[in-house]
């Protein structure tokens, strides 16, 4: 369980998590490690990392850059 901080009370919590899990499934999937995606979405591994676990509020820019790493389009990432 997350400590009480302003992660534990952001209201999309629950979406940032999902998310993270969706892009971590997609990665092993097709057997990439957060550093290999990193490298392909031409990305930080640390952040990489913190999104995946729902650490970040992050941005469409980073999404697509995921997504093109992942070869999968951006949309794949919401049928959650």
């Amino acid at each position: 369980m997350r400590s009480n901080t302003y992660a534990s009370q952001n209201p999309f919590q629950r979406e940032r998590d999902t998310l993270g899990k969706t892009i971590k499934k997609f990665r092993e999937k097709k057997s990439m490690t957060q550093e290999d995606l990193a490298d392909e979405a031409s990305i930080n591994v640390s952040y990489l990392a913190k999104i995946e676990n729902g650490y970040v509020n992050t941005t469409v820019r980073y999404l697509i850059k995921i997504a093109r790493g992942l070869k999968i389009q951006v949309k794949e990432l919401f049928e959650f």
